[in-house]
């Protein structure tokens, strides 16, 4: 074996060596950033179900306390409202839910915070008038869909399962 050969030969298994190192250190850069990603997409979907849960959680507070008549229905309904649309917001049209959302038309409007203590006494009267009158009527409906909406599963949330 000559000389050139063998020079050749000895920069042939270096070139090849350093193609397999480099080789070696893409593979262990694209397995690192996959795992990356799977614990982001993990970490993302735990984020997530525990929010889903909370929310669920919520719902349920918020039903209870309707129903023991800690929360006054108009502001039941309105969180509920929130919650849901954060949640499923499927559930919402469900028929089992109509009066909820029958009341939740009927007092949407009304000004709360701020806008409500900026009316006048006799506006604010007339506006807590109403609401009342509202919410005696549909008690026992409000109610009950209440607590079928605390006994309710969620199974479109997926996450929850």
């Amino acid at each position: 074996m000559t000389t050139t050969t063998l020079v050749f030969l000895v920069l042939a298994v270096a070139i090849i060596a350093g193609l397999s190192f480099y080789a070696w250190r893409l593979t262990r850069q694209v397995n690192a950033m996959k795992q990356a990603q799977q614990d982001e997409e993990a970490s993302g979907e735990l984020h997530l179900r525990q929010h889903q849960e909370e929310l669920v959680n919520d719902i349920r507070f918020i039903a209870r306390a309707v129903i023991a008549g800690q929360c006054e229905i108009t502001e039941g309904v309105m969180r509920t409202h929130y919650l849901l649309h954060g949640l499923d917001a499927e559930v919402w049209v469900r028929e089992e839910l109509n009066m909820i959302r029958s009341h939740f038309d009927a007092t949407r409007d009304m000004p709360i915070l701020q806008a409500y203590k900026e009316l006048p006494r006799k506006e604010q009267f007339a506006i807590d008038s109403r609401r009342l009158k509202l919410e005696e009527k549909h008690k026992a409906a409000i109610e009950r869909e209440f607590r079928w909406l605390n006994n309710y599963s969620f199974p479109q949330v997926t996450l929850l399962q």
